[in-house]
């Protein structure tokens, strides 16, 4: 019998792209309210953290599978070093100094790491399919980015967006390498390192409070791309290769540019819908030509 698609990795790659699509909307209108980046990068992860352990410590079953992780808690900060530090510290600024479009294409440029170290370390297979799934997608996101005509980044916006996206693609392959799971405790233990990290250039800065604008934004963050997309991240890479998780995350620029087109006024010509086409073209060869494969459904 064959898992149906919600079930598979590459659904739960797909909702995290999504979700995370929401970021560059909801970080460029926290930065207007007036809060600095680094503000906002520690609020979305500490308020994280505090849901999470609210959660797991009124729930006698998620206290008992956190406590009893704790002896992985070594692999858990390299994790959150990677995947919610560098991830949220260099995004977030890089969205203050470049266009959402261009933060979003460099991010996920990187991912061609995880493709690499996937393929050295996990034995996992870089066939004709996955490469041409990776190429299509990339030259979508390329489509989109020069549609945007906002290429008046600066290269400390660049060079910060591509920090960002190192660290989620080395997030992505130790998480695998690592076996390291997934669930609301998992998340507990990566946000709260996470926070840790965050907090040093957050008090440095001076640390303050967020309100109204800033703070709904902030609450945006934490529910869909903070939660949200690292529960079905680390769930993805749970039930599937790094490689092919990282391969269908890279599509969130298609998501990031039709949220920024429907909260900010970005409008789609001939060349954003070329670059979406090329998306879901890559998606599609991702995703069908594994569909075809007999999988069994785990208990």
């Amino acid at each position: 019998m064959n898992n149906t698609f919600y079930q598979r990795a590459e659904f739960y790659a797909l909702t995290a792209a999504m979700l995370n699509g929401t970021i560059g909307v909801l970080t460029h209108f926290g930065l207007n309210s007036g809060i600095s980046h680094h503000q906002v990068a520690f609020w979305k992860s500490f308020i994280a953290f505090l849901i999470l352990l609210v959660y797991c410590l009124t729930k006698p079953s998620e206290r008992r599978i956190f406590f009893s992780l704790r002896h992985k808690s070594l692999q858990f900060a390299i994790l959150a070093f990677f995947g919610i530090f560098c991830l949220y510290f260099f995004e977030t600024w890089a969205f203050k100094e470049a266009p959402v479009p261009l933060v979003s294409f460099l991010t996920y440029a990187a991912g061609g790491v995880t493709l690499i170290l996937s393929s050295l370390f996990l034995g996992e297979k870089i066939g004709i399919n996955k490469c041409l799934s990776f190429v299509l997608i990339i030259a979508g996101v390329y489509c989109l980015f020069n549609f945007a005509e906002q290429t008046s980044g600066s290269y400390i916006g660049i060079l910060l967006a591509l920090l960002g996206g190192l660290g989620y693609a080395l997030f992505i392959f130790l998480s695998k390498l690592m076996n390291i799971g997934s669930g609301i405790s998992v998340l507990l233990w990566l946000f709260g390192f996470g926070t840790l990290y965050l907090a040093i250039p957050a008090m440095l800065e001076g640390l303050q409070i967020p309100s109204g604008i800033a703070l709904l934004t902030i609450l945006g963050l934490v529910f869909l791309p903070s939660i949200g997309g690292f529960y079905f991240t680390t769930k993805a890479v749970e039930k599937g290769e790094a490689s092919s998780v990282q391969i269908t995350e890279t599509s969130e620029p298609l998501f990031s540019t039709l949220f920024a087109f429907l909260f900010i006024g970005e409008t789609l010509g001939w060349l954003g819908t070329l670059g979406a086409v090329f998306i879901m073209s890559g998606l599609v060869i991702s995703i069908i030509k594994k569909s075809r494969q007999p999988q069994l459904i785990l208990p």
